[in-house]
């Protein structure tokens, strides 16, 4: 009986930890914060809430890259990620972000992209819906004026 006793313990640990480590996980799936920074904004927009954020960078992981050539030569904005920083204080200095990219809205008939390290693949990626939608609803311009 004692050693089924240890085992059951045991197991109940195992557990503990393997959920431990899916919570600690989870969290660093996306960044706490991401602050937008460039021409036309006022302030940094600060992009505070944790799911919005992962399913900014979830919608933009399958996103299509752009035409090989796509050209840079429009307005951008500084995509400053906060990666396990504290809830306060709300960061507001885009140099102190541990991730950087960038986002360049639609302009001239050219989409919009975005520039950032995500799942593992860095590059340019075709601004999806999802992700043009969470940032115009935080006052990110998404086409170029």
């Amino acid at each position: 009986m004692p050693a089924r006793r240890l085992r059951i313990s045991l197991t109940i640990a195992a557990l503990a930890v393997v959920a431990a480590l899916a919570a600690v996980d989870a969290h660093a799936a996306a960044p706490r914060y991401i602050l937008v920074t460039g021409p036309s904004l006022e302030r940094p927009v600060v992009l505070g809430d944790w799911s919005e954020n992962l399913a900014f960078l979830l919608d933009l992981l399958p996103a299509r890259r752009p035409a090989p050539g796509w050209r840079t030569d429009r307005p951008r904005y500084k995509l400053a990620l906060f990666w396990g920083v504290p809830a306060k204080p709300v960061p507001r200095d885009p140099r102190k972000a541990n991730q950087f990219g960038w986002f360049y809205p639609a302009a001239n008939g050219r989409r919009a992209v975005v520039v950032l390290l995500v799942g593992g693949r860095d590059g340019p990626r075709i601004a999806t819906r999802k992700a043009l939608r969470i940032l115009r609803s935080h006052g990110v311009p998404t086409r170029a004026a």
